[in-house]
């Protein structure tokens, strides 16, 4: 089992620091990503398959996205995931509201390298816990009909459809639908080819077309909203990363060619 990992602070040094500290450790841990905000955090977390043992290390003042946003993120997008907390001298009150997004270790600066190796030790234990009890319910669920599997991912691509402009939370989703999150997750991926974020962000970024091509004058962090994205930068920068151009250039090609509706897909 190895443990893939991503360390986000806005210091260079500390995030070269914390890598050479953990590469120098006797632990099955690969760093798939040294990111300096938030924002650059949640592209690396493509790296993440679902039987990964996820672990984010992060600070929490950052600048784009901060710490507690991307927490907040990383909760909603990979329930499964072991978060680890970065806090300074003066941030405990930052650190106490990061509590209710179940960050599970907190490491304070500087660093010191028997505090990380005990914490990073704690976390590799509660996931093989974990993904041996998960084995045990994954084992009985396979069992079910696959015409039943198909209903049920049928009925969560439904519910995702239905509801673009809220943040989904993957537990309540598998709550409704009688799964565990990570065996929702692998069924999906594997019905569907994609993964649940995946799926969620191409509707969303659809929608933001269409958006754009029907209503000419709409202001960008509108439009963010109306598709679920409280974050006007980190919208623009998904829309950029799957159309090829920003929100507002690609408004702007359809005002120039005249034609808002030239691009629906």
């Amino acid at each position: 089992m190895t443990m893939k990992m991503l360390i986000v602070d806005d210091e260079q040094r500390i995030r070269l620091g914390l890598q050479a500290m953990v590469e120098a450790m006797d632990l099955p841990i690969e760093i798939i990503g040294l990111c300096a905000n938030g924002i650059q955090a949640m592209d690396k977390m493509s790296g993440w398959e679902a039987a990964d043992c996820k672990i984010l290390l992060t600070d929490i003042k950052m600048p784009m996205m901060d710490g507690m946003k991307l927490i907040e993120r990383t909760r909603a997008d990979y329930p499964d995931a072991h978060i680890i907390l970065l806090s300074g001298f003066n941030e405990f009150e930052y650190a106490r509201q990061a509590i209710r997004f179940g960050v599970e270790e907190y490491l304070s600066k500087p660093v010191n390298k028997k505090d990380l190796f005990q914490v990073l030790k704690r976390v590799g234990e509660r996931f093989a816990v974990e993904d041996s009890s998960e084995k045990e319910m994954v084992d009985q669920q396979l069992v079910e009909p696959k015409v039943h599997k198909k209903q049920i991912i049928a009925d969560v691509i439904r519910m995702l459809e239905s509801d673009l402009n809220q943040a989904f939370e993957l537990n309540e989703l598998s709550a409704k639908v009688g799964l565990n999150p990570s065996y929702l997750c692998k069924l999906f991926k594997r019905e569907t080819k994609k993964t649940i974020t995946d799926y969620v962000t191409d509707l969303r970024i659809v929608k933001a077309k269409h958006i754009l091509e029907d209503y000419p004058d709409v202001k960008m962090y509108e439009v963010g909203s109306l598709v679920g994205y409280s974050d006007p930068v980190y919208f623009t920068k998904l829309f950029k990363k799957s159309v090829g151009m920003t929100p507002k250039e690609y408004q702007s090609g359809q005002c120039a060619f005249g034609n808002h509706n030239a691009c629906l897909d």
